[in-house]
């Protein structure tokens, strides 16, 4: 028995009646263990202590990835299933209840466990999600995610891809223990030439690899992988993305895991899928109130329009031009919060007032945004603070501008839109630490909307600044500041 392990006869604990403590621990359940708060053993009884090894350190590892208070797993080993409730204990510590079961039940009590894992990825209190940012939000979608992932269905090593709108490119979404993929490297959803994740986005069917090492689909994920099971994410009859995971052990995965991780891939697919859905509603509505707007005030800057022009026919010539001006900048503006995430809100109005600022004089700026309206307005800002600016349209020409400035005095910062054509503002974030490690970034991002969680990933790297679309210059003058000066 382990040194940590003392039975109950041991403990000296008298017994409750005509009851031994034994026998109501016995009663309870088929082994029963208390683990300290770093799941060191502090209690357990004999049946517990004879338990193989890898079932014990598998509840104790179990036990120490918990948040909750109260929770419920099944774990398996030796040809035998357990099911395993947890109870926090008044000084912190966990009672865990061990009860053995069959396949039969141990395979419906996973199916349950998903199911309710599941639904929580769903579900968000309403009040704490208010007080998050959009990269917390995020952050949180993705730790329950991986949470699930790793308790319910014990899978260590994973990524989860999501097909780009626009384009059959699988962007990484999330990633445990997989090797990333070299900056200018990507998988499509194409059935040859882009590994097992590339032909599941494809054919939309699930895919077991018994041995990487003799399958010709299989491109690297994790180091001295052996084994690996693929599934779509699936909403509807469209394939919107893959969850891949990977094992050091040949032929881990049989179909029961492929059940298992389809049926959770549905859960992982639906609440990517409502984000997606939520984004578009914001969108479409502002777009629509954008256009209403335009719609009724036609009439009234028409009237104006027409006002203008009989008074220079009239000789009040200075007043004209003075109405013409209001008239034409109400229009830009109109067309500004028509353009929403394509463009800054007030540009038309705020570059013209933007005064050359001593810290910024001759500083070098790269902005990359495949919007010409946005580059070339933050552009404009930042030269009208004195900067020196170079602007790429895509990834492909940021790379090439960082390789060069790596070779020269570089750049002070860096503007990226998260969303390019060729690749995610991350690989550029990625590509200028590796070419420049001490430069700033900031990232910008339509109506706070992440399908890759470049944010999140961003974030957790030290990304200096996020600018949600869209935005107001004095935004994003303070956040060039910042970054500059912090």
């Amino acid at each position: 028995m382990d040194q940590n392990v003392r039975s109950s006869k041991q403990s000296g604990t008298a017994a409750v009646g005509q009851y031994a403590p034994e026998a109501i621990i016995a009663a309870a359940a088929d082994a029963v263990v208390i683990l300290k708060q770093d799941s060191e053993i502090m209690w357990a009884d004999a049946r517990f202590a004879a338990l193989p090894v890898s079932v014990q350190d598998r509840c104790r590892q179990w036990c120490q990835a918990l948040d909750a208070e109260t929770s419920r797993t099944h774990i398996e080993g030796a040809g035998r299933c357990w099911e395993v409730n947890v109870r926090a204990m008044p000084d912190g510590n966990r009672c865990c209840l061990l009860s053995e079961t069959s396949p039969e039940q141990s395979a419906s009590l996973r199916i349950a466990a998903i199911d309710a894992a599941g639904m929580m990825l769903l579900h968000f209190d309403r009040d704490e999600i208010a007080t998050l940012t959009v990269a917390d939000r995020l952050r949180v979608l993705e730790q329950r995610i991986v949470s699930s992932v790793k308790q319910e269905l014990k899978f260590d090593n994973f990524e989860i891809r999501l097909r780009s709108p626009g384009s059959n490119r699988l962007e990484l979404v999330i990633s445990e223990n997989l090797s990333p993929m070299r900056i200018g490297e990507s998988i499509s959803a194409c059935e040859t030439g882009n590994g097992i994740s590339g032909w599941v986005a494809a054919t939309g069917k699930s895919y077991v690899c018994g041995d990487v090492r003799k399958d010709p689909l299989y491109r690297e994920g994790l180091d001295d992988a052996l084994s690996s099971l693929t599934v779509p994410l699936r909403v509807h009859d469209k394939v919107i993305g893959v969850f891949n995971i990977e094992s050091g052990t040949e032929n881990v995965f049989d179909d029961h895991d492929r059940q298992l991780a389809e049926r959770f891939a549905g859960y992982i697919a639906n609440v990517l899928h409502l984000l997606d859905l939520l984004v578009v509603e914001r969108v479409s509505t502002s777009e629509q109130v954008a256009m209403n707007m335009t719609s009724e005030l036609e009439r009234p800057i028409a009237d104006l329009q027409e006002l203008a022009a009989v008074l220079q026919s009239s000789g009040v010539h200075e007043t004209a031009i003075q109405l013409q001006a209001i008239v034409a900048s109400i229009t830009n503006r109109i067309s500004s919060c028509a353009a929403g995430p394509r463009s800054i809100i007030d540009a038309e109005h705020e570059i013209h007032s933007i005064e050359v600022d001593p810290a910024f004089v001759g500083i070098r700026m790269l902005v990359v945004d495949d919007e010409d309206r946005v580059r070339d307005e933050v552009s404009q800002v930042l030269q009208k603070l004195g900067c020196v600016v170079t602007s790429c349209a895509n990834g492909t020409e940021a790379f090439a501008a960082l390789d060069a400035a790596g070779s020269t005095e570089g750049f002070a910062m860096v503007v990226s839109d998260i969303r390019l054509p060729d690749a995610s503002g991350y690989e550029v974030f990625t590509k200028t630490r590796e070419v420049l490690p001490d430069v700033p970034v900031i990232l910008m991002t339509g109506f706070g909307y992440d399908p890759d969680h470049t944010i999140v990933r961003a974030s957790a790297d030290g990304v200096q600044g996020i600018l949600l679309k869209p935005f107001r210059t004095s935004q994003l003058i303070e956040a060039v500041r910042n970054a500059i000066t912090t």
